[in-house]
């Protein structure tokens, strides 16, 4: 039995025999002189060139036999395909690879086998050249013959490859005339191609005025897109001029197709044709003397995807900076119209018994087109039990669609020709709705749909938000009144029971305290008690002894917590209540400088005294001394100085301290 081929080269080698067309070339003669002369050489009977196909071995040409091929099976070459040089068996009833073989055991009985693979293009084996006796040689071959053998394989190899080339130098030919053929049909080849592209394609002409200056244009012959992408027909195109046919045409036009006439270049443009509704971009070159080529492609979807995509970034941008219901309806509402180019667009709530919506706010471009105000369901047609549904309400045209057809006439006086509803929805409810209405009918695109439902859902949310925001607001403000009533009271009940005291000191003091408490905690409201910034807490609480022009107060935006905005207020009324009785406030020439500045993430504040009576510390520390000592975020780090100068108060504290709640 004859060997399995190697499968790792079997893909290569069958591709190259399929390249170089070697099963054609069987039986034609161009390889006989060289297996006649390996014959010789060898002295041998028969003499083979061989290719190895997928299922058969073939012989390209034989000496010795009527044979054209024999099977894989019977293929003794199958052996020498994998061989470097040559394969000699000397007798090939001995060798195990080929007793068994029916070439051996039987039929013509051969015993002498050599052969040289054919290696063509980059050294893949297609087949060998070979000898074969029906007498065993134990001596082989000499090396003058095993030499000559393989001076004739390269040859046969370059045969083939010559072969190729003469093939490809064939088809080359064959190309070349098909092309000159093609030539001659020229006219009609760019004829079928110019009717049938996808883009519009015109022939232009420039018009020049006595002076010779371009100032218009004419068309002398499109294809059909052309005409579809326009909108005009033939005769209508050849029987005006460009801005006859555009009136939106801009007035530089003329300079640009001027200047490309001139110097060659190319000129590109994007263009709206508002009768049209249409955006095309478009691209001119010249063609030879005042002639040109103009290619036209409708881009009105891709712009219009680009726009959609730009409204809703720019929608969840300006929703964020919203503070009432009426802005955010307004903002969403400016965006879809001149986003879609409709005649108006509002968004509002669905009252409980989801038959009307409410709309405060809306855009409009065309007069008397107003959605501002309650919009009854009824009067756009049969919509109601969509619009409570939640499903989408899509009319192209109020005088077809069935559900507006009887509501036709009073639509149209409204400036309605179509209109697209989309409702929102809520626990299973519809609670608010978009509209937008066109003033001619339009066909509403299934983005145009997609958009809205994108729109409609974030307003809903940003509106939420806001409400839910106006809510905490009211909460605040009403806490803040309750708060404020508890501290007069206090005020009120502390000077009830001190009435009849002698020293009423301590009750003055304490009353200022709950004064300072008070505005501190409208600093705080004024933020919704989420913090207050440091300068605006200063500037409030000092602001209460009336000598702002004797403070100097410096330094950077801090943001306070809500307990560290407290502290502060205490700790600056305690300080400016001694200044006022005792310190730099207490005469006309004292002064004050309020300062501090953050480091490393630390705050450091200084008050100094100037220009007051000569200090004393105090012989006793009260409850004054304790706020001071705990420092801006009660936990010390402070320090309190009464040089004869001035009193001198430094704190510290981490910063992340006075952030804090």
């Amino acid at each position: 039995m004859g060997a399995t081929i190697d499968t790792d080269g079997s893909d290569r080698r069958l591709a190259a025999i399929r390249d170089y067309r070697l099963i054609e070339a069987i039986g034609d003669g161009a390889q006989g002189d060289l297996a006649r002369l390996a014959a010789q050489v060898c002295a041998a009977p028969v003499a083979l060139v061989t290719v190895l196909a997928a299922d058969r071995q073939w012989f390209m040409a034989q000496v010795g036999t009527d044979l054209c091929g024999t099977s894989l099976d019977d293929a003794i070459c199958t052996h020498a395909l994998a061989s470097d040089d040559i394969l000699v068996i000397p007798d090939l009833s001995l060798d195990p690879r080929t007793r068994n073989s029916g070439i051996v055991a039987g039929g013509p009985q051969v015993r002498f086998y050599a052969g040289v693979p054919l290696r063509v293009g980059e050294g893949v084996a297609i087949g060998t050249l070979c000898v074969i006796d029906t007498v065993a040689r134990p001596d082989g071959l000499s090396e003058t013959q095993r030499d000559m053998l393989g001076s004739l394989a390269r040859q046969a190899a370059a045969t083939l490859e010559l072969r190729r080339l003469l093939a490809e130098r064939d088809a080359t030919l064959d190309r070349m005339a098909a092309a000159e053929a093609a030539l001659n049909g020229n006219e009609q080849r760019w004829q079928s191609l110019f009717e049938n592209i996808s883009d519009g394609f015109a022939l232009g002409e420039a018009i020049r005025d006595g002076a010779g200056r371009i100032v218009d244009w004419r068309f002398v012959d499109a294809n059909p897109a052309w005409f579809a992408l326009s909108g005009f027909d033939r005769a209508t195109m050849l029987a005006s001029t460009g801005r006859q046919l555009d009136p939106a045409a801009p007035a530089h036009w003329a300079d640009q197709l001027a200047a490309m006439l001139a110097d060659g270049q190319p000129i590109g443009f994007v263009h709206h044709v508002p009768h049209l509704r249409r955006w095309f971009r478009g691209h001119c070159f010249r063609i030879a003397g005042d002639r040109f080529g103009a290619i036209l492609r409708d881009v009105t979807d891709e712009r219009a995807t680009t726009r959609r995509q730009a409204a809703l970034i720019e929608l969840g941008d300006t929703l964020r900076d919203c503070h009432s219901v009426a802005d955010v309806a307004r903002t969403a509402s400016a965006l879809v119209g001149t986003t879609l180019d409709v005649a108006c667009a509002g968004f509002g709530r669905i009252d409980t018994t989801g038959s009307t919506v409410e709309i405060e706010l809306d855009w409009t471009a065309v007069e008397g087109a107003s959605l501002t105000g309650g919009q009854r369901f009824a009067d756009y047609g049969d919509v109601a039990a969509a619009i409570a549904h939640g499903d989408v309400v899509v009319v192209d045209d109020v005088r077809t669609d069935p559900r507006t057809m009887a509501q036709a006439a009073a639509l149209a006086g409204r400036a309605i020709g179509a209109f697209v509803v989309v409702p929102v929805r809520r626990d299973g409810c519809s609670i608010s709705a978009f509209i937008v209405q066109a003033r001619e009918p339009r066909r509403w695109t299934p983005e145009d749909i997609a958009f809205l439902r994108k729109v409609a859902d974030r307003v809903e949310v940003g509106m939420a938000q806001v409400e839910s925001e106006t809510r905490q607001t009211l909460l605040v403000q009403e806490m803040a009144h309750r708060l404020k009533n508890t501290l007069s009271m206090v005020q009120a009940i502390a000077s009830q029971t001190l009435r009849g005291s002698v020293d009423r000191s301590p009750l003055e003091a304490f009353e200022r305290r709950l004064q300072t408490l008070g505005v501190a905690h409208d600093v705080l409201v004024e933020r919704n008690w989420v913090g207050a910034d440091m300068r605006t807490t200063i500037g409030q609480v000092l602001a209460v002894f009336g000598c702002d022009e004797r403070l100097a107060i410096r330094g950077p935006d801090v943001a306070l917590g809500p307990r560290a905005a407290l502290a502060l207020a205490l700790i600056l009324h305690e300080l400016g209540t001694n200044a006022v009785k005792y310190g730099a406030l207490s005469n006309a020439d004292g002064h004050i400088a309020l300062a501090w500045d953050v480091a490393d993430g630390w705050i450091e504040m200084t008050w100094l005294e100037q220009g007051g009576p000569v200090v004393v510390a105090p012989p006793r520390r009260g409850f004054g001394s304790k706020l001071l000592r705990l420092g801006l975020a009660g936990t010390g780090n402070s320090e309190v100085r009464y040089d004869p100068g001035g009193v001198r108060v430094v704190m510290r504290a981490d910063l992340s301290d006075l952030t804090g709640g």
